[in-house]
């Protein structure tokens, strides 16, 4: 039986700095060595960010918004992954990322 490996890492992509200040925050869904990223619609300015928390630890009201926003981003990537795995499909990265983009077409 071959080995799965599956992990869910968010992070905040300083290279890619708006004019505003803010930098996108992006899913990377691993499964088997290979990792797309997934943009998850939020923005935060870097300093803000703490990637070993993966989440914001300041307490206003857009990061307390930003952290619920990512924590529904991870739930909906498990259930993508456990709903893979009922049908009986392989649970690539790109069959759920697929599944996060298109929820009707990914069935």
């Amino acid at each position: 039986m071959e080995r799965r490996t599956f992990s869910v890492v968010f992070f905040c992509k300083k290279t890619k700095i708006t004019k505003k200040g803010k930098a996108p925050i992006y899913a990377r869904v691993t499964t088997n060595s290979t990792f797309p990223e997934i943009y998850t619609q939020c923005q935060i300015e870097p300093d803000r960010w703490n990637q070993k928390a993966e989440r914001s630890l300041f307490r206003d009201a857009v990061s307390i918004q930003i952290n619920d926003i990512i924590a529904s981003y991870r739930a909906n990537i498990l259930a993508a992954y456990d709903q893979l795995l009922k049908d009986g499909k392989e649970p690539s990265c790109f069959a759920i990322k697929q599944r996060m983009i298109d929820p009707i077409q990914g069935t």
